[in-house]
């Protein structure tokens, strides 16, 4: 992950301005899950924040399949104040989609990822 941070802050031109970025927090024990585990986000946060072109916002996550989203969502919670400590300016919580925007927003999320319940759902491959 920090290749990634990398590149962004690399590919940035001098004097643009800075790029928002959130960290992606895997919640689950599948490494093929794209987000750092939690046991390193601090570590990440540190990283980014050395990256003079990024500026870090906050973190986002998908709740798992096989957990209430209101317990994943209260583990994202705590994982933002963990980066807060870090960085006070990384307030924003990107979590909850269609089915779990309700449970996101009541542990804290600022930004949501809404998509069947505006677009209807997706056409059938095929």
């Amino acid at each position: 992950r920090d290749r990634l941070a990398d590149a962004l802050d690399a590919a940035a031109a001098e004097g643009d301005p800075a790029l928002d970025v959130l960290l992606q927090v895997n919640l689950t024990d599948d490494p093929g899950r794209g987000g750092v585990v939690p046991a390193d986000l601090e570590r990440l946060a540190e990283h980014v924040g050395g990256c003079p072109t990024l500026r870090l916002r906050g973190l986002m996550a998908v709740a798992p399949l096989d957990e209430a989203p209101a317990d994943a969502f209260a583990r994202v919670a705590r994982l933002s104040e963990r980066l807060r400590a870090i960085d006070p300016d990384a307030r924003w919580i990107s979590a909850g989609m269609t089915g779990d925007f309700e449970e996101a927003i009541a542990a804290g999320a600022t930004h949501l990822r809404i998509g069947s319940a505006i677009t209807g759902p997706r056409p059938e491959r095929g």
